[in-house]
This record gives C-alpha cells, sequence and structure tokens, in this order.
C-alpha cells in the first residue's frame, strides 16, 4: 500500500510520530491499564470505549469499530486525503515530504480535488459579483431590509444567484461537466438540462479552517413554498457534518489575538452570525442550522476552549442547546447558556434591543448543567410526589456523569432546592445511579461481523494470535502454512520478518495493507479472544488451514479423475487415499 510513498519512509515518519502524542493533540487521553482511553471522535458517545495502544501504535474504538494507525486518525480526524495526513504528521515531525513515486491513480485524485476547489472558489468570485451587479439588486434589496452593511458583505463574501443559467454558463467555460457535478454547482434536470441548485438565492460561501470554499449554503429572500436553506450536496470536498461557518473568522481571530479566544458563541443560522459580527462579536460561529457532530466540537476546540451557546429560544431551541451540550462537554469545553428571551432569535433581539443588552446577557450566561437541571425541572409538576420522584432519577443521571465529586456536590444542591429532598438522601441516591466505566481490557463490547466460514475463521484466529503476540501462538508451528486471502499471505509475510528486537505490531500493517479496504485484515486486527481460548483452540485452527489445502488438492484430483486413463486413475485413487488419511490424522489430532 505505497500510495505514492516508499514504506520505508512511511515507517520512519511513523516511529517519529507516536501515536499517543498524536491523538493527544486532538482528543483527550486518560491512561488506564496498558492502554489510553478516551472518547471516540468518530462517533457520539459518553463513555470512553476509544482505546489507543502505544505498544502496537494503533487505536480502535470498541463502539463503533473504527480502527487504524497514526497516519489513518489524522486522515479521517481532518477529513483529508492521505497525502494531506502525511503533510501534516511530517510537518510536525520536521520531515521533508519526498516527491511521490510514479502513482497515476493518486495524482489524478489529486488533481481532481484541486480542480473541485477552484471551481467552488471561481464560483463564490461570480456570486459574489452578481450580488454588485445590476442583476443583484433583488438580493441587495433583501440585505439593506436585513441590515446586513457592505463590510459584512466582504467579509463573509455574500454573492447572489439570479438565475438557473447564469453561473453555470460562465463556469462551464473553465471546467468539465463533471467537475462541477463533483463540486456541487451543477444538477441535472429530469429533462437533462444543467442548471444553478442556488438560483434565485443569496449565496454563502462556506469556508473551511484552511481557507478553502468547500460549499455553499443559500437562502430564499422571497417568500415562497421551498426550503429556506440549500446547502451543497455531500461530495468529495464537502461534508456537512464537519462545516462551521465562521470557523476561518475564529481562526483569523485566534491568530491575531495570539492567544486562546475567551470563548465563542454558536448559533444556529448564517443570518445570526452575520448580525453578530456586525455588533462586535466576532467570535460568533455556526453549524449550518443542523444537529452539531463530535467533527464540529473537535473543530471549535482548537480555538476556543469555552462555548457559549446562543440558540433559539422556543422549545426546538432548547432541545437542540441541551444535544449540543452533550456534544461538546465531552471534549473537554466548558460549556455556557445564554437564554434567548420571548422566543428571539440572535439577530432579532439585536435589531430589538442593541448590542450592549447582548452583552449583558451573555455575560450571565447560565452554567450548562445548570441549565441542563433547570430545563429538566420545568418538564415535571414538582408538586406532585410521583412526578418529583421522576425529576429527581432524571435529574441524578445528569449528576452522575460530572467529573468530580466537588462538582456533583454543587449540583446535588440544585437539585435539593428544586425538590426539596435532603442533600445526604440524594448523595445515597447518586451512589445507585449506574456509573458509566471504561471498556474492560478484554473487550467483550465490541462485536465484529465475522465470515462465519470455518476455515476463514480458524486463519483469522491463527494470525491475530501471533499479531498480538498471544502465548499459545508458536510461529514455528506455521512455517508450512498459505492462506487464501491474498492480504493475509502480505500480513504472514510481515510477522514472519519481526525479530525480537523489532517484532510486528498492529500499527505496522496500516502500512503494508490497505486496511480500510480488506474486510479480512480489519477482522484480523479486530479479533475478540475469549476467556476460553487455549493451546488446542489454537492447534485445531492450524490443522483447519491444514486440512483446507489437503481437500483442495483432492479436488484437483478429482476434476484429472475425469478425463485420465486407467492407469491414471489407479495412481490417482492411491494419491487421493492417502490425502484422505491425512485429513483423518488432522481431525483425530
Amino acid at each position: 500500500m505505497s500510495k505514492g510513498f516508499t514504506t520505508e519512509w512511511k515507517e520512519e515518519l511513523k516511529s517519529r510520530s507516536d501515536i499517543v502524542t498524536t491523538i493527544s493533540r486532538y482528543i483527550k487521553l486518560d491512561k488506564k491499564g496498558k492502554n489510553y482511553w478516551g472518547l471516540c471522535p468518530f462517533h457520539y458517545e459518553k463513555t470512553p470505549s476509544f482505546c489507543v495502544n502505544e505498544i502496537e501504535q494503533f487505536y480502535k474504538c470498541f463502539g463503533c469499530g473504527e480502527s487504524g494507525d497514526v497516519i489513518t486518525f489524522v486522515q479521517k480526524y481532518e477529513g483529508v486525503a492521505f497525502p494531506e495526513a502525511i503533510s501534516i504528521l511530517a510537518k510536525n515531525a520536521g520531515m521533508e515530504v519526498p516527491s511521490l513515486e510514479d502513482n497515476s491513480k493518486l495524482e489524478l485524485q489529486k488533481k481532481e480535488k484541486e480542480q473541485v476547489l477552484q471551481a467552488l472558489k471561481m464560483a463564490a468570485r461570480i456570486y459574489y459579483q452578481l450580488l454588485k451587479s445590476p442583476l443583484g439588486k433583488p438580493a441587495q434589496d433583501y440585505l439593506k431590509k436585513r441590515n446586513v452593511n457592505e463590510k459584512s458583505v466582504v467579509t463573509f463574501g455574500i454573492g447572489y444567484s439570479p438565475d438557473f443559467d447564469t453561473v453555470v454558463k460562465e463556469l462551464s467555460k473553465h471546467f468539465s461537466l463533471d467537475t462541477l457535478k463533483k463540486a456541487g454547482l451543477v444538477e441535472t434536470s429530469s429533462s437533462g438540462k444543467h442548471f444553478d441548485p442556488f438560483a434565485q438565492r443569496l449565496v454563502f460561501p462556506l469556508i473551511n479552517s484552511y481557507g478553502d470554499v468547500i460549499g455553499f449554503s443559500a437562502r430564499i429572500i422571497e417568500d415562497k413554498p421551498f426550503a429556506k436553506y440549500k446547502n451543497s450536496s455531500q461530495g468529495l470536498v464537502f461534508d456537512k457534518s464537519r462545516v462551521i461557518f465562521g470557523i476561518n473568522l475564529l481562526k483569523k481571530l485566534k491568530k491575531e489575538s495570539h492567544s486562546d479566544i475567551p470563548y465563542a458563541i454558536l448559533v444556529e443560522g448564517q443570518l445570526d452570525v452575520v448580525s453578530m459580527h456586525q455588533a462586535g462579536f466576532k467570535s460568533t460561529i455556526a453549524s449550518l442550522g443542523t444537529a452539531l457532530t463530535q467533527f464540529h466540537a473537535q473543530e471549535i476546540k482548537r480555538m476556543t476552549n469555552t462555548v457559549i451557546l446562543l440558540l433559539d429560544g422556543d422549545s426546538a431551541g432548547q432541545k437542540a442547546t441541551i444535544r449540543s451540550i452533550d456534544i461538546l462537554r465531552p471534549t473537554g469545553i466548558t460549556v455556557k447558556v445564554a437564554t434567548l428571551p420571548e422566543g428571539l432569535d440572535p439577530d432579532e433581539f439585536l435589531k430589538k434591543y442593541g448590542s450592549e443588552k447582548m452583552q449583558e446577557l451573555l455575560n450571565k450566561a447560565t452554567d450548562a448543567t445548570d441549565f441542563q437541571i433547570q430545563t429538566l425541572a420545568k418538564s415535571f409538576d414538582l408538586s406532585d410526589k410521583q412526578s418529583r420522584a421522576k425529576f429527581i432519577k432524571s435529574a441524578l443521571n445528569i449528576v452522575a456523569n460530572l467529573e468530580t465529586d466537588a462538582e456533583k456536590n454543587i449540583y446535588l444542591e440544585t437539585v435539593r432546592k428544586l425538590s426539596n429532598v435532603p442533600v445526604d438522601v440524594l448523595r445515597q441516591d447518586l451512589q445507585n445511579v449506574k456509573q458509566e466505566s471504561y471498556v474492560e481490557e478484554k473487550e467483550e463490547k465490541f462485536e465484529e461481523n465475522f465470515d462465519t466460514d470455518a476455515y476463514i475463521l480458524a486463519d483469522k484466529f491463527i494470525l491475530a494470535s501471533l499479531l498480538y503476540h498471544k502465548p499459545w501462538a508458536n510461529l514455528k508451528e506455521c512455517e508450512n502454512l498459505t492462506f487464501l486471502n491474498s492480504d493475509a499471505n502480505l500480513l504472514f509475510d510481515y510477522i514472519k520478518k519481526g525479530t525480537p528486537e523489532k517484532p510486528a505490531i498492529v500499527g505496522g500493517v496500516f502500512t503494508i495493507i490497505d486496511v480500510e479496504n480488506s474486510p479480512f485484515i480489519k477482522g484480523v486486527i479486530n479479533y475478540v479472544f475469549n476467556d476460553e481460548i487455549s493451546e488446542k483452540v489454537w492447534k485445531d485452527c492450524i490443522n483447519k488451514n491444514k486440512e483446507r489445502w489437503l481437500l483442495m488438492e483432492k479436488d484437483k484430483l478429482e476434476n484429472t479423475l475425469k478425463s485420465a486413463d486407467i492407469d491414471q486413475r489407479k495412481d490417482i485413487a492411491k494419491k487421493m487415499f492417502l490425502l484422505d488419511i491425512e485429513i483423518a490424522k488432522l481431525k483425530i489430532k
């Protein structure tokens, strides 16, 4: 799996990029036993099931099944291609990235992505110019009505698409239709006509923290029965679960301030971000009006350690706030909540009360746990005994997930005030709340969808035992083994080349094999060893591997038997008889 780089160079890069140190830059890891554990960045969870093995230099999540080496982690976390992940690690390791070996497929992918990004950049410029032109008057009037000034138009690169054809025609002069479709800039109607998906909408470029235009979010400016916002379709460079509107400006603000930003303000819509920036709140961002994800949280964490949630004050906004707290807090971000009154959104609040009142609202932001408990209390009738008991049970579940006893004591007092139940009683009940804990070392929680074929299972067990250096695994007993799966034979060769000074490790497998596209090797790496495994199981699997090859040899003889003459048939029959004896011996052992 060269991907354009030599195996030797990649091994050197990985040796200088310790997996624990590297992953710790992205997520919080705690050492438990021999491994490091943290909350998985690839799926939402409250209990750490993401394990990093320092000795073997690989990670594995027992919740979602993601696994890989340090390169794979950076590639998936950053949402970048393999060469870009290599570049990030090389920069941190102080290594120069060599010229790529001849890899036409990789070069094609790289060129394709570059073309898509160039098309998106040009599209942003065209939309912006159209807004300024006579064709942009409807959008200009709309922005004026919404009090969006000229400076904001420039800062956010706001544009306009006047119709279904103008932008498509202009872009088609410079890019192929295939590139424009991959960029999400062209869609095709049922009649086969190509059109601009953002037609007759105000267009906001979506820019990542590296300054690349990766997509667009477009808003209707007239009262029509269409969705208010239309975002770019998922594609080569656009993934809605990772996009934060205004993250590029937040990064710029951090760079200019030469220190951490005191807090980021998270709102729901693009125009809310624009209004907040105009009012002087330059650290405001939004997640495209969608539910916050772990990727959003990790991206924000790089910029600041504190987030104030300023979501709409209606019931939907409150639900979004609760979910955002659950997503943000596991990353170590301090979360506060500023509740907007009267069901107003940030833009409406600023128009009605002004920036000074907004600052007062932000200064009075409620601690996230307080907000959760207070919001929970509103959904129960606390004058009713049964309802109050249900509230206490739910509130204690919130308290139980806090990290320190000091925090728990503080919020037990909040529950006491709302429920009128003594703290000592609440503390006793808290001990009965099921505590979430780290996944046990024997890794019982992870289930792999293994192939049910007994021979494949045996092969996976053999290779997993050798790779994980299990006490029953004897490499000498495997000298004459061969595997049907080509990746299995690559892995077996890698294991055999290991020495006491430099044994085979799991992390090294990702350098020689494209694990992501090899279900068999994934099964080996994620193999679950149960407590009943013994030396006999090992020997049975070795025999199973040998038995398969004997049966395959017998099948070949049976095929030749059909066209053989009398003398040949006798010889073949004798060989088949001897094979049957060997197979029988294996089953007796």
